[in-house]
C-alpha cells in the first residue's frame, strides 16, 4: 500500500497528501510552466485544474466517512 492519499487528480495533476507527513498537501504537475528560484517555486496552474482541485478536497474534507461517489465508506 502506497503512502500518497490522492485528494484530486486529472491528466496533468495530482494533488495528494503523503501519509508520513500529515502536516502538508503536495501537487505534482505535468506540461505546466513554472518558475523556480533558490528560495521559491511558483507554479502556472489553469483555472480549471485548480476549480476541479478545491472541489475535490473540499468533498474529501468535509465529508470524512463518505467516498467519491457519496458512499458511506467506514474503516474498522
Amino acid at each position: 500500500m502506497g503512502s500518497k492519499d490522492t485528494i484530486s487528480a486529472g491528466k496533468e495533476h495530482h494533488l495528494f497528501q503523503d501519509r508520513r507527513d500529515g502536516e502538508s498537501i503536495f501537487l505534482e504537475v505535468e506540461n505546466i510552466d513554472f518558475e523556480v528560484d533558490p528560495d521559491r517555486v511558483a507554479v502556472k496552474i489553469p483555472l480549471d485544474i485548480w476549480n476541479q482541485m478545491v472541489d475535490d478536497y473540499r468533498i474529501k474534507h468535509s465529508r470524512p466517512f463518505l467516498d467519491e461517489d457519496g458512499q458511506l465508506e467506514l474503516d474498522f
